[in-house]
């Protein structure tokens, strides 16, 4: 399958920069542990980071169909050098200030990184490649996180979580090398975007009246966002404190990330073999898979259930995202398509917000199993409602 080459490009960035993350990402949980005294504290510690993202994603709404996206993304490596240099801090001196800051700006890097990325693919895709093109986006991306998990297994038995910062560094740098080999039109700074166009009452009720225009199915998708973003960081954040509470090592801790996150590397193929079907069907699939992960999860406890029931909860997600993402850029007019990235990733973060405090407060009171039980029936939920709704009648699409 052929893809544009700046969509090739903006792809391997992503690689790069989730290899190095994966170096961080099975311990980032057990870094905030340190700074919290329970699973609600490690839960509002996350929730910064995924506020300032929410924030952050706003003006994006009207911005990202203007300004350049390889800026926008470059933009955001910029101040993933700040993020990385905070956390280290953060990591050496122990000071809580320093995580915070770091979290503040991660969330405004990793909003500026995603949008102006996605924004970017759903322009530049092919018509009715929009699922391939995402299939192919995420299994690379997640092909580089499971490479990084797996050496980090190895290397943090040496040097520990502090030193596992550094990696962020020489992705950051060549991320932002390869966005100048894009080329494309728009407004080079986002700054003066801004200025220009997210400066008065009339850009806020321009991004209001584009809201209320959306379709039904445009609003159910963006609804399967929150659903996405309420999974993803509930798995980051609890599934790792929950190993450790099985006796698994640390190296071991990221093995079975690597193994979580292994079923996104293979969503290309996925993407391929469901492509025949309804989206809706697809989706309603990855919700019920998702939900027998996480009842799983919430009364097996044996460390080789673990693994098997973590996997098809990526499987569900793996299936989901292709589907979702390829049906929003289909239903989306092309003027509209980076305020639509935006406002995906604002759904996405409001899971983000409410997933980890609400989960934690649960796990706190009553146990982190119990807290899987509640994101079950939050999946089986969503499937029966599809169906319930007349969902493969209403929403279905016919590409």
């Amino acid at each position: 399958m052929s893809f544009p080459v700046g969509v090739k490009l903006i792809v391997f960035a992503l690689f790069l920069r989730n290899l190095s993350w994966g170096f961080i990402d099975p311990y980032f949980s057990m870094y905030l542990d340190d700074f919290a005294d329970n699973y609600s504290g490690v839960g509002y510690l996350i929730s910064i980071m995924n506020l300032v993202a929410f924030v952050a994603a706003i003006p994006l709404l009207r911005l990202a169909d203007r300004v350049q996206d390889t800026k926008i993304m470059r933009d955001g490596e910029i101040l993933y050098l700040l993020t990385a240099l905070f956390y280290i801090l953060g990591a050496w001196t122990d000071f809580i200030f320093f995580l915070i800051f770091g979290l503040i700006f991660n969330g405004v890097a990793l909003t500026l990184v995603m949008v102006g990325a996605e924004a970017y693919i759903r322009k530049h895709c092919r018509k009715s490649q929009e699922s391939k093109t995402f299939g192919f986006y995420t299994a690379l991306s997640y092909l580089g996180w499971v490479i990084g998990m797996v050496a980090g297994a190895f290397l943090v038995q040496y040097y520990g979580i502090r030193y596992m910062f550094f990696f962020l560094l020489p992705s950051i740098i060549l991320g932002i090398l390869i966005l100048r080999k894009i080329h494309e039109g728009g407004l080079s700074s986002l700054f003066s975007g801004f200025r220009k166009y997210f400066h008065r009452r009339q850009d806020l009720e321009i991004i209001m009246n584009d809201i209320k225009n959306l379709n039904r199915r445009s609003v159910f998708v963006l609804f399967l966002s929150i659903f996405d973003g309420v999974i993803v960081m509930f798995s980051y954040i609890f599934v790792p404190l929950f190993a450790l509470t099985l006796d698994l090592t640390m190296g071991q801790v990221a093995l079975l990330m690597a193994v979580m996150y292994l079923p996104f590397v293979f969503s290309f193929m996925i993407t391929e073999a469901t492509d025949r079907m309804s989206r809706m069907n697809v989706i309603a699939s990855g919700l019920f898979i998702g939900g027998i992960a996480f009842i799983g999860l919430s009364f097996i406890i044996q460390q080789l259930w673990i693994v098997v029931l973590a996997a098809m909860n990526s499987l569900s997600l793996a299936i989901i995202r292709p589907a979702y993402n390829g049906m929003l850029t289909h239903l989306t007019p092309r003027r509209m398509l980076g305020e639509v990235s935006g406002l995906s990733k604002i759904a996405m973060r409001v899971g983000y917000v409410i997933g980890p405090i609400f989960t934690g407060i649960i796990a706190d009171r009553f146990g982190l199993q119990v807290a899987f039980f509640c994101i079950a029936i939050f999946a089986f939920s969503l499937c029966a409602l599809t169906i319930l709704l007349g969902g493969f009648r209403t929403l279905k699409i016919n590409d």
